[in-house]
């Protein structure tokens, strides 16, 4: 016996969108399956009490909203666009002046004549340089 026919094969069955050799194979079949001439059968009720469901008709309200033709919202400036963006870069300056405004300055050295060794920069020691040596530099402050 041959396999049955699967269930999206007998709805394009049902509504006429096989092709013509998937079609003589599923009347092919359906002639010596009654398997498959049951499921066909529940299939087509199936689709005829769908179609003879009863459509709630729209509420006025809906159907007026649906009519009216759908319009372009009105053009927006720069200004309305991007306020939040200008807004929260001023805060950001402004709240970093604030903090930068409130650390304390830099600590006096008690001996200005020793020598102090300072760093090329921020980086860590040894990230530029291939050798740390190079990286410091000794300086006098006078």
């Amino acid at each position: 016996m041959t396999e049955h026919l699967d269930m999206a094969t007998l709805s394009a069955y049902l509504d006429d969108e096989l092709t013509a050799a998937d079609q003589s194979h599923a009347c092919a079949h359906l002639a010596v399956c009654p398997q498959c001439r049951g499921t066909l059968a529940d299939l087509d009720k199936l689709s005829q009490d769908l179609r003879a469901l009863a459509c709630p008709a729209l509420p006025a309200e809906l159907q007026a909203r649906l009519q009216r033709p759908f319009r372009q919202p009105p053009e927006r400036t720069w200004w309305s666009r991007h306020w939040a963006q200008t807004v929260g870069a001023a805060a950001s300056i402004l709240l970093g002046l604030l903090i930068g405004s409130a650390l304390p300055g830099q600590p006096s050295s008690a001996s200005p004549s020793h020598n102090l060794l300072a760093v090329l920069g921020n980086a860590p020691p040894g990230a530029l340089c291939a050798r740390p040596e190079f990286c410091y530099l000794k300086v006098n402050l006078k």
